[in-house]
């Protein structure tokens, strides 16, 4: 919770730079709570499947941080440019605290042409 109200102290600068979205298997209940608790602006999207999570590769493996917890998602961010192609995929817990990365990824990719290989 505390990174998502991390998070939404740079939501202006990062929703001018690109669609940012929080994808979580909350609730729709838990969901509306936790955005009036951290003031969240940004559209929470509910994966309660961990849908989009296996699509992005974000469900935690054995070996990994929080590889032994399981209908859980790994915390983190996915970079994907206008055509889809990911071009940033980390798994970061502290993903709110590092927005000022995230904004300094978004300007340097878009110097760079796609490549269709997503850096980790």
């Amino acid at each position: 919770m505390q990174q998502l109200g991390e998070l939404q102290k740079s939501a202006g600068a990062l929703t001018q730079q690109a669609d940012v979205y929080v994808i979580n298997g909350d609730t729709p209940e838990d969901s509306r709570r936790l955005k009036q608790v951290t003031g969240l602006a940004i559209p929470v999207l509910l994966d309660p499947q961990l849908t989009a999570a296996r699509a992005y590769d974000m469900v935690p493996r054995p070996g990994e941080p929080m590889g032994m917890m399981s209908g859980v998602a790994q915390m983190g961010f996915v970079i994907a440019d206008a055509s889809g192609t990911i071009r940033v995929q980390r798994v970061d817990v502290h993903f709110g605290e590092h927005a000022g990365q995230i904004l300094e990824i978004l300007r340097i990719l878009r110097t760079q042409p796609a490549s269709g290989t997503p850096t980790r």
